[in-house]
């Protein structure tokens, strides 16, 4: 549906006259340190100020008459999903879930974002304090202000304008701010498991207001290399005569496996797609030795391997993938004398689903056509990336495209911003999605 000219006008003039209210809310939202949290055993970065985002949050949309769903999951009744990283919970982590409930005839619209943000880094690389939000030629500067406070703003600020201009929604409107998304995503699945649903979803991402309609999948695991340590100034006997075994250098043949079977994927015909990157295994961490005179009794080597839409199971998820990587290291081990006797031992973390939404899906449709209305031509992309869409889309059976202001490729870097002008473009382009999707009472 068109908006008519006198609504779309009033919509527009408030984003237009109040533009310095919503650059206020995204300084809020980045000053926020909600850096993800680390929950695994040892790590030092357990807290961050995600319950105090969270309250805001909910307060903000209270004040538009939103039935407020403020939990904290239960993570033992997760324990068994296959993305839930073992030491994973919510104690002081609270998800909020907003419902703004329409007349009860029009389609219903999950908006789902993610409010956690990756660290800062080196802050001596940042011009301005990244929780601080920092306003300057026409940009708000901060951790979070492009991946994604800013888009999650855009579309709280479209809700308030719909508000303001008198607008009753047909359809339900479900607003979830989850954590997460930076590390295992379980934010969203919890979200899922506790029973949100609805007819379509939009994930205001940094898209460049184009559409992300697919994404590959992500596999999370690390192999525990055996050595055996000795004292490394002392010439050792062979292995089998007791000698010591240096596990750094036994990860070698791992890590060639790895690249043997990443460019195996990059020529396979089945590994190709129109919108996506061809997979690959990458070592991202390497951690091995305790004393620099011992001849190291371990090395462990994390990795992220991606996947496409194509190799996923029936149930979704990477076993295929992983079974190929779990064969070339396998394989590697057997050529070695001291690996086929001490075998490299595996763990999986996460198994991030892949996702693929058909480009005829009415969400897209109809977002498409309301965006066009302010002149944003929004076109289908792959990411080779995650986003929470996809396991809405996946796992909930809730078609959700990615569709946002600013670019990913500010993203994750130091000095990250967000156009305020790209900021009233987003909020205007949701404005006028909602109300397509949802429809207008009366």
């Amino acid at each position: 549906m068109t908006l008519h000219s006198a609504l779309a006008d009033g919509i527009d003039a408030f984003i237009a006259e109040r533009s310095g209210e919503l650059v206020d809310l995204v300084r809020t939202l980045v000053g926020f340190n909600t850096v993800s949290v680390d929950l695994s055993p040892g790590s030092e970065h357990r807290q961050n100020e995600e319950r105090a985002l969270q309250e805001f949050v909910s307060e903000r949309l209270r004040a538009l008459h939103a039935q407020v769903d403020l939990f904290e999951p239960d993570a033992a009744a997760l324990r068994d999903h296959p993305m839930m990283p073992p030491w994973h919970h919510w104690e002081g982590r609270p998800i909020t879930v907003a419902t703004l409930r329409g007349s009860g005839d029009g389609r219903s619209l999950i908006v789902n974002g993610h409010i956690d943000v990756v660290s800062p880094g080196d802050l001596s690389r940042w011009t301005s304090p990244p929780f601080e939000g920092e306003v300057r030629d026409g940009r708000v500067y901060g951790r979070g202000a492009v991946d994604m406070k800013g888009g999650v703003a855009a579309a709280i600020f479209a809700l308030e304008a719909l508000a303001a201009n008198g607008v009753r929604l047909a359809g339900d409107v479900i607003l979830e701010t989850v954590p997460d998304e930076e590390t295992c995503a379980m934010g969203t699945v919890a979200v899922i498991e506790r029973g949100y649903r609805a007819d379509a979803g939009l994930v205001p991402e940094p898209t460049r207001l184009n559409f992300w309609i697919a994404t590959r999948g992500l596999l999370h695991g690390s192999v525990a290399v055996p050595g055996r340590s000795a004292h490394a100034e002392m010439n050792q006997p062979a292995w089998q005569e007791g000698g010591g075994v240096n596990a750094i250098e036994k990860s070698l043949p791992v890590l060639q496996a790895f690249r043997a079977l990443s460019a195996d994927w990059a020529t396979r015909d089945s590994k190709a797609h129109s919108l996506l990157g061809r997979p690959s295994v990458q070592p991202t961490i390497i951690n091995g030795g305790a004393f620099i005179s011992n001849v190291p009794e371990s090395c462990e080597i994390d990795i992220n391997a991606t996947y496409l839409p194509g190799d996923a199971d029936q149930d979704g998820y990477g076993s295929i993938p992983r079974g190929e990587i779990l064969s070339v290291v396998d394989a590697a081990a057997r050529g070695d004398d001291w690996l086929a006797a001490s075998s490299p031992v595996w763990t999986w973390a996460t198994d991030y689903p892949p996702s693929e939404i058909d480009p005829g899906e009415d969400i897209i449709a109809v977002t498409r056509d309301a965006a066009a209305e302010i002149g944003i031509d929004a076109r289908p992309e792959g990411i080779d990336t995650t986003y929470d869409g996809a396991l809405l889309t996946r796992l909930a059976g809730v078609p959700s495209p990615a569709f946002g202001a600013g670019d990913l490729a500010r993203a994750h870097a130091p000095n990250e911003w967000i156009g305020v002008d790209e900021l009233m473009l987003g909020a205007r382009a949701y404005a006028r999605a909602i109300c397509a999707w949802c429809g207008v009472a009366g």
